[in-house]
């Protein structure tokens, strides 16, 4: 009789809690170690290299010269290495995901200099 296993099997799915999440509806949980994208603070940020040279994939390069950092989001792997020997920690490991995308794109960041301001007599 084929018929009994079923209904055990019913029954025990009615007492028993959700397995699944409804997803479109509700977003599904982050853990809390999740590691999306790295973010930068250009301000903070000393335009070393140490980060590039310890990028496992190379997917950071780094201008003195001209004071950009730049990045590659499809040639990082997420380690988070760049994050962890940044020496003024101004990189950082989001828990946010990289957005999809078709192309392939390179975030650049680039040093705001501030030119000084020079006080102007009002008689002059």
């Amino acid at each position: 009789m084929a018929f009994f296993p079923i209904i055990k099997t019913i029954l025990t799915s009615l007492v028993r809690k959700e397995s699944t999440l409804a997803y479109p509806y509700k977003p599904m949980p982050k853990a809390p170690l999740v590691r999306g994208q790295i973010s930068i603070e250009v301000e903070k940020c000393i335009f070393c290299g140490i980060c590039s040279m310890k990028c496992p994939t190379h997917a950071i390069a780094v201008d003195k010269n001209a004071k950009t950092w730049e990045i590659s989001r499809f040639g990082c792997i997420v380690c988070g290495e760049c994050a962890a020997v940044c020496p003024k920690k101004c990189l950082h490991m989001l828990s946010e995901l990289t957005p999809a995308s078709g192309e392939m794109n390179k975030d650049k960041s680039a040093a705001t200099t501030v030119a000084p301001t020079v006080a102007v007599p009002a008689d002059a």
